[in-house]
C-alpha cells in the first residue's frame, strides 16, 4: 500500500533520515553549546559530591528528575507545541548568571543558572503547558547544589546549639545531671560535643527530598502539598535533637562508647524511622482533610492514555454518544 501525500508530511516516521535530523539539529546545538559552557561547573559539582558527605545524595537528584520527566513522556507527547518569547528572556538571564558567577568565583550561581537555562529552554522551545509539566523536576534539580558557606554555617550553628539545649532539657527531665557550655554536653563521668556533623544537616536534605516527591505525587490542593513539604523542617530538627539526646542518655547508662560505632548508628536509625512515620501519619492526616479532586501526575507512556476519548480494551462503552446534526433518528 501506497503511502499518501498528507501521511508523508504528518507521520514522522515517515519523514526522511535527513529532515528528522534537521528537525533535531537547533535541540542538538543547543545541548553541544551547553555542555560545552557548563562543563567546568558541572566538573566541580560532581567534585563537590564526591568529596561532601552532606552532598553524596547529588548523585541520585538527577536521576529522579529524569525519571519523573521520563513518566510525563505521554503528557509531553499529547501536548502541543506552543514556543514562548519569555523563554529566551530567561536564557539571557541564565547566561547572565553565569558570567557573573565566574567573574565572582560564586559556583552556587552558576549551578543554579544551569536550572534556569533548561527550564527557560524548554519554556522558548516547547512553550508553558510543556513547561509546566517539568517545572518540578527541573526545581528538584536544586536539592542537588551544595549551599553556600555562609548559608550553610548558618543553619548549621544553630542546629547544633538547639540540638545541645534539647538534650540538655531531656536529660534533666529523667534526672540525669547535665549542662551545656555551647555545644558541648557536660555529663557526670564525660562530655559530648555536637560538632557538625551532628547537625542534622544531612537528614534535613534527606527529609526536603522525600517530602518534595511526597507532596508532588498526593493529590491534595497546592498550598497543602507545600504544607506537607514543610513539615519536614521541623520533623527533621526535633528528629536530630532526639538523637542527640538519647547519645547523652547512654553515655550516661553505658558509657563513651555508646556515641559512637553501631550503638550510635542504630539509634539514629530508630530515629529517623521514627520521624518517617510521624510524616506518614501527618501526611495521612492531610490527605484526608483536604482530599483534591485533581489526581497525581500520570505516568502514562502513550498520549493515548491521558486523553479524553480513548478507552481501554474490554472497558464498557458509555451509555449514549452525542449525535451528529447529520445522523438519523433511531
Amino acid at each position: 500500500m501506497k503511502t499518501s501525500p498528507v501521511q508523508r508530511e504528518t507521520d514522522p516516521v515517515a519523514l526522511p533520515a535527513g529532515r528528522q535530523l534537521s528537525r533535531l539539529a537547533p535541540a542538538l546545538v543547543l545541548l553541544a553549546g551547553v555542555l560545552y559552557a557548563y562543563a567546568p561547573v558541572l566538573r566541580e559539582l560532581f567534585r563537590d559530591w564526591i568529596r561532601d558527605p552532606n552532598y553524596h545524595h547529588g548523585f541520585l537528584v538527577p536521576l529522579i528528575s529524569i525519571y519523573l520527566i521520563w513518566k510525563q513522556r505521554g503528557r509531553l507527547r499529547a501536548t502541543s507545541r506552543k514556543p514562548a518569547l519569555l523563554g529566551l528572556l530567561g536564557i539571557l538571564a541564565a547566561a547572565a548568571l553565569l558570567v557573573v558567577g565566574t567573574a565572582g568565583a560564586e559556583v552556587f550561581t552558576q549551578r543554579v543558572s544551569l536550572i534556569v537555562l533548561l527550564g527557560s529552554s524548554v519554556l522558548f522551545l516547547f512553550g508553558w503547558r510543556h513547561f509546566g509539566l517539568v517545572l518540578f523536576p527541573l526545581a528538584f534539580l536544586l536539592l542537588a547544589i551544595p549551599l553556600p558557606y555562609v548559608i550553610y554555617y548558618s543553619l548549621t550553628g544553630p542546629m547544633q546549639s538547639y540540638a545541645a539545649k534539647f538534650a540538655i532539657w531531656g536529660l534533666k527531665g529523667i534526672g540525669v545531671q547535665a549542662f551545656a557550655q555551647g555545644n558541648i554536653i557536660h555529663l557526670a563521668g564525660t562530655s559530648l560535643e555536637v560538632a557538625e556533623a551532628c547537625s542534622g544537616i544531612r537528614s534535613l536534605y534527606a527529609f526536603l527530598a522525600l517530602g518534595a516527591l511526597v507532596a508532588y505525587a498526593t493529590a491534595i490542593p497546592w498550598w497543602t502539598r507545600i504544607l506537607v513539604f514543610l513539615v519536614t523542617i521541623p520533623l527533621s530538627i526535633a528528629g536530630n535533637a532526639v538523637r542527640v539526646w538519647g547519645s547523652g542518655l547512654g553515655a550516661t547508662l553505658i558509657g563513651p562508647e555508646a556515641t559512637h560505632g553501631t550503638i550510635h548508628e542504630f539509634f539514629g536509625l530508630l530515629v529517623f524511622a521514627g520521624s518517617l512515620i510521624l510524616f506518614a501519619i501527618f501526611r495521612s492526616i492531610v490527605r484526608q482533610l483536604w482530599s483534591s479532586g485533581t489526581s497525581p501526575p500520570p505516568s502514562s507512556s502513550s498520549p493515548q492514555e491521558s486523553m479524553p476519548g480513548n478507552f481501554a480494551p474490554g472497558a464498557p462503552l458509555p451509555a449514549r454518544f452525542p449525535r451528529s446534526k447529520d445522523s438519523p433518528p433511531s
